[in-house]
């Protein structure tokens, strides 16, 4: 049976860099909390088309907006402002015009930096994240899913595909969608061992959290990074789930959409675990100080 590692709180934790990941600027509103902290270690910063607008109204409103910039912004440029397309042209931005229309500006972001993930890692900003030996890139995609809900679908439905896209290569990185308060990726068939320090949950034999402030289960004076709420859905039909690490575990568990659904589990140790033979959904909450305020 496969084996697949995730480590999807390396991205917020301060205690040793992480592997080398992009950050990808949708269209949608931006988890400034998330991002103010996921772009002190990120190698590289792209937008898709109007993801643009949303970068420059964010460093606008900081002042920073002719500081912190994308290192590229792609799609078929319909929806970046024509003020923020010159701005960026005006500072060096790469912009980059792809008029396909059988792709979305999410997928075309995906695939440059698919094919640019080598030399992304091993360039200069790999001082930053420990650099990568492989060429291997993360990507965590920041796009909110509380909007319009055909667009949160779009996004779910092209993260399903982009990730079995990528599954079938070795040095392709993990995707992660960022978004308002959640953290979302697709795991894959086999055994998923996901790696959740720092949880906001039950001192052992107790029923209560640990609060907003330290985490007693992992170290005093240690700051949460997620909540203990996670949501473990099968998206391309039935499953059946064996589960570690919950509160409700299951073994060999029959679930799909329309039938028994695993929603509101909790999180009860430092390392879970997800065995499953189709991909599945995995979404966790972010604790709340990484949480988007509107």
């Amino acid at each position: 049976m496969r084996k697949m590692d995730w480590d999807p709180t390396q991205f917020f934790r301060t205690d040793a860099p992480p592997s080398p990941f992009a950050l990808l600027v949708l269209n949608q509103p931006i988890n400034e909390k998330a991002f103010k902290v996921l772009r002190e270690h990120a190698s590289y910063t792209i937008c898709a088309d109007g993801g643009a607008n949303r970068f420059y109204d964010l460093m606008r409103k900081n002042g920073l907006e002719s500081t912190i910039l994308p290192d590229c912004i792609i799609g078929d440029l319909d929806s970046i402002h024509a003020s923020v397309r010159t701005h960026y042209e005006g500072l060096g931005v790469t912009i980059i015009q792809d008029p396909d229309q059988y792709s979305t500006d999410f997928t075309k972001s995906l695939k440059y930096l698919r094919a640019h993930s080598a030399q992304i890692t091993s360039g200069p900003s790999k001082d930053k994240t420990g650099g990568s030996e492989n060429g291997r890139l993360e990507i965590l995609i920041l796009g909110g899913l509380g909007g319009r809900v055909d667009q949160a679908f779009s996004q779910i439905h092209h993260l399903y595909l982009m990730t079995k896209s990528y599954s079938s290569d070795d040095a392709a990185g993990n995707l992660y969608l960022v978004s308002e308060e959640s953290l979302t990726f697709v795991l894959q068939p086999g055994r998923n061992v996901i790696h959740t320090p720092k949880t906001n949950r039950p001192l052992p034999g107790s029923t209560q959290s640990t609060g907003s402030g330290s985490c007693g289960a992992d170290g005093e004076g240690e700051k949460h990074l997620l909540e203990e709420n996670v949501g473990i859905i099968p998206i391309s039909g039935p499953a059946r789930l064996t589960t570690k690490g919950f509160q409700w575990d299951v073994e060999e568990w029959a679930t799909e959409i329309g039938g028994q659904l695993s929603t509101s589990n909790h999180i009860r140790a430092d390392v879970v675990e997800v065995t499953a033979e189709v991909p599945i959904l995995f979404t966790v909450e972010l604790a709340t100080r990484f949480k988007r305020v509107r």
